[in-house]
């Protein structure tokens, strides 16, 4: 067995160190925010639940794939088993590609769902339900499950698949946000040029600020995650065509970015929607009185 470098098993515990951290972060913030609105009706709206569908992601980050991954680290670091480090790191991608499979789908769903927020706002209710938003969650839950336990992935077509799947779902996303800038630029000049009585003004003002404000919510959240889904996913584009072998480091540290999204997306939700913050401290408030 090749021993290890110290430099790398002190970066390897370290960034351990971190995930534990962020582990706790993301388990308490996404846990917080779900019986947050679990315990208020009045956010049970189909936005909503598509947060609270990526909250839960989160969650199972912090309460699955981050446990896996320290133990993945410390295997590989200490254990001399071959087949036990081969059994970490294939439960590890497995786990690793469902959640992030439905993370990058649920944030695409996120962004049609508030370009049809600003669309088409009438038909809007009678589109998106909270029914059919709930079917569409599990559906993604079940098909990322599925593709990602499949045993008859080849490791080039995996990796094209996973490059063409993510490159959909960044292009959609990208298409939402740009209609989305134009239609609410249209809406702001509309406003300006337009000359109404002052009640009609006022509403329609106070709606297009409210659907603004979603628009830009959503687009905050697929900024954060673009930025911390891109150092793994340049790692592992160099690492795959072999032009640098030594980067497992680097993808063990390029992992623990992505995760820190699932820390990160509780604070924006606190941080960007009211309703979500004040059912998170009307929770957090609960739980310390009690104790």
């Amino acid at each position: 067995m090749t021993e290890t470098p110290v430099q790398n098993v002190i970066i390897t515990i370290a960034n351990c160190v971190v995930n534990l951290a962020l582990a706790f972060v993301a388990i308490t913030g996404n846990a917080l925010v779900l019986y947050g609105v679990w315990k208020t009706p009045s956010l049970r709206s189909p936005s909503i639940l598509l947060l609270c569908g990526l909250a839960s992601t989160d969650f199972s980050v912090g309460v699955i794939a981050q446990p896996i991954f320290i133990a993945r680290s410390f295997v590989g670091l200490f254990s001399r088993s071959v087949n036990l480090k081969l059994i970490f790191i294939k439960i590890y991608t497995m786990i690793a590609l469902c959640l992030c499979g439905v993370s990058l789908a649920l944030m695409t769903g996120i962004s049609i769902d508030r370009l049809i927020a600003i669309h088409k706002p009438l038909q809007y209710p009678n589109i998106v339900t909270s029914s059919r938003v709930t079917r569409i969650i599990v559906a993604i839950w079940i098909v990322s499950i599925l593709a990602a336990s499949s045993e008859f992935w080849e490791e080039r077509v995996l990796f094209a698949s996973l490059c063409s799947y993510i490159l959909i779902c960044l292009s959609i996303s990208i298409i939402c946000h740009a209609t989305m800038y134009k239609i609410m630029r249209r809406h702001r000049l509309e406003i300006h040029s337009q000359i109404r009585a002052f009640d009609d003004r006022n509403a329609r003002t106070i709606r297009i600020i409210s659907l603004r404000k979603s628009v830009f919510n959503a687009y905050v959240l697929f900024i954060v995650l673009i930025i911390c889904y891109c150092p793994y996913l340049v790692v592992s584009i160099v690492y795959f065509i072999g032009k640098a072998s030594e980067l497992k480091l680097g993808r063990l540290l390029s992992s623990t970015v992505v995760f820190l999204n699932s820390a990160l997306n509780p604070l924006l939700y606190c941080w960007r929607i009211r309703e979500i913050r004040l059912a998170v401290l009307r929770t957090f408030r609960k739980i310390v009185s009690r104790e």
